[in-house]
């Protein structure tokens, strides 16, 4: 198993091969009011919320470097 793992800057570019292409992980980040919780929802459909700005942080950097790795698991 062929595994690349990107830098922090993202110079390395994870290879493809031919089978799908990978998600791109957008997550955007807003506050409820309503609920008095940070949320976040990327474009790959994950959803997240917290009521503590640091979790909120930590899950969304975890998330963009975690979830290409997953794709490239396939399933």
């Amino acid at each position: 198993m062929n595994i690349r793992f990107s830098t922090r800057g993202g110079q390395d570019q994870p290879s493809t091969g031919a089978a799908r292409p990978l998600p791109d992980h957008q997550v955007t980040s807003g506050f409820s009011y309503a609920m008095c919780r940070f949320t976040l929802d990327c474009s790959c459909g994950a959803h997240n919320d917290t009521p503590y700005i640091d979790e909120a942080l930590e899950w969304r950097e975890m998330h963009e470097r975690l979830a290409p790795l997953s794709d490239q698991l396939g399933g």
